[in-house]
């Protein structure tokens, strides 16, 4: 058993950043928390989206570190993101959204509560899950609050949204706000080159660039693709989905806006032939990459695919190359690892930094005690188990989103091939073939998928790209009694949306009046 006394998070970012104040939220006044961070340099953040973890850090945890929403939009250019918009991804002009958050409550609680048949219904008619009144915001480029009052629509409730932002003036808003907190947080402009360990072979202390000797309890790995603690300890193994998922490698670059236009509520990705282009608004410009597989096409190949898009010579900011996939471990003796330092899979879906939240929230609210039992082996083996599992979901997640493109490019020809199929996704499809999904088929990602990424968000991806058979879903609807009624409460949003759309502010409005 060891008391904690200091946590030391090694590296800054968006990952360093966000799980200081994480900790200092969820811990007592009495527990010190250090980031050990170079001073980061200046540079132009190329946009980075979020999910909904994100604005409950701000509005909710952050009330410790006195983070205030409207400040920090202001700082880091923030818009409101509330869902994604997916252009060309079966075929040439398609286009359907994802809402961020979407749940359905089936009042009826038949044939089970979370029987999503309001999807359902919409496949089984050939439409777009698009009426609802997220996707028509996100389609009229609107935001949920009173076009004359400012009053928000969802004061009252849990609002499903979440960011976009310029990932560098987000950190420095976020650092600024941890070093107020005088009394219990020290931040060391400083690089940590060499670990030293006690006789049990836990980490005793950093050793670092400045020649430094940091001490601590608990350790929190946020130093990226280096991952400078968590790949040291026990030898720990890097489990690649090089195999699963195709795409190493993204160009990151920006657009600017031109005066009034339009700021889109939404991350826009947008398929092509060698990859995917994702852009996202800040309140200034759109942040873009392209990302793709260099063993098929040369980054040349790419900027003069981007120039074609644009019609303009645009400055490629960062060049990315990756390999996806995970660590095995997540937690090792006393240090536990968050961001890029844990996983990553690629930009889709921004599922490094919900992941980064996750890791983190739930070691803070499961498994962290103030006297930490670190020998406890199965208490470790738990967490590795869940965190593992987090990830490898994300891999299914986002190999569902190659696997019904029309386009015989080598990059989509190869990307969705079953043969590169996790098991557990061939599972999963094959049973959707002869039933509409449900939060039973996640019974075994323990709780029901207990990491939000629920049955709602793979129903909007398989009816968006047209895997599911629209027979099935009629005739499960009939089986169930609940055509009718699906078709009824349709129509009831047709005829209730456009009239709460009209009452709501445009995007250029509130960002111009904020």
């Amino acid at each position: 058993m060891k008391q904690i006394k200091t946590i030391v998070i090694v590296g800054g970012g968006t990952a360093g950043w966000t799980t200081a104040h994480n900790l200092l939220a969820r811990t007592t006044p009495d527990i010190k928390i250090k980031v050990i961070a170079s001073e980061e340099i200046e540079t132009i953040g190329v946009g980075e989206g979020t999910t909904g973890l994100f604005p409950d850090l701000i509005k909710f945890l952050g009330q410790a570190t006195n983070l205030n929403e409207n400040d920090f939009m202001r700082e880091a250019k923030v818009t409101y993101k509330y869902g994604i918009k997916y252009s060309n991804w079966t075929k040439k002009g398609d286009i359907f959204y994802s809402p961020l958050g979407d749940n359905f409550e089936n009042d009826l609680k038949y044939p089970h509560k979370d029987y999503d048949y309001l999807r359902i219904f919409c496949l089984s008619e050939n439409k777009k899950y698009d009426n609802n009144f997220q996707s028509m915001m996100m389609k009229n480029n609107k935001l949920a609050f009173h076009k004359d009052t400012q009053e928000d629509f969802f004061k009252n409730v849990n609002q499903p949204v979440a960011y976009h932002l310029d990932t560098y003036k987000a950190g420095q808003y976020l650092k600024r706000k941890a070093i107020d907190v005088k009394h219990r947080f020290e931040y060391i402009n400083d690089t940590v080159l060499n670990i030293e360990l006690d006789n049990s072979g836990y980490i005793k202390s950093l050793l670092t660039k400045s020649n430094n000797k940091i001490e601590g309890d608990l350790f929190v790995d946020c130093t990226g693709f280096k991952r400078t603690l968590i790949s040291k300890l026990e030898n720990n193994e890097f489990i690649s989905y090089g195999d699963n998922l195709l795409t190493n490698r993204a160009l990151a670059f920006h657009i600017n806006f031109e005066e009034n236009q339009i700021i889109p509520n939404y991350t826009h990705a947008n398929a092509q032939d060698n990859g995917w282009i994702w852009e996202i608004p800040t309140q200034e410009r759109l942040g873009c990459g392209y990302v793709f597989n260099d063993n098929f096409v040369t980054k040349n190949d790419i900027e003069k695919e981007i120039l074609t898009i644009y019609g303009k010579n645009v400055t490629i900011q960062k060049d990315i190359k990756f390999e996806p996939g995970r660590m095995k471990k997540f937690w090792i003796k006393n240090v536990i690892c968050s961001g890029l330092s844990g996983g990553f899979v690629e930009p889709l879906q921004a599922t490094s930094i919900h992941n980064s939240f996750y890791q983190i929230n739930h070691f803070m609210e499961n498994y962290y005690k103030k006297i930490m039992p670190f020998e406890c082996e199965s208490l470790v083996d738990q967490y590795n188990s869940e965190m593992g599992m987090l990830w490898d979901q994300t891999r299914d997640l986002i190999q569902l989103h190659y696997q019904n493109n029309e386009n015989n490019n080598i990059f989509w020809k190869e990307s969705s091939k079953k043969e590169i199929l996790s098991p557990r996704l061939k599972k999963l499809l094959n049973v959707w073939s002869y039933r509409m999904p449900r939060v039973v088929d996640y019974v075994n990602d323990k709780n029901n998928n207990f990491f939000n990424f629920g049955n709602n968000l793979w129903l909007q991806i398989l009816i968006g790209l047209n895997i599911l058979n629209p027979l099935v879903a009629k005739q499960e609807l009939d089986d169930y009694y609940l055509y009718d009624y699906s078709k009824n409460h349709y129509d009831y949003i047709n005829s209730i949306v456009p009239k709460k759309l009209n009452d709501c502010i445009s995007t250029n409005d509130y960002y111009k009046l904020h």
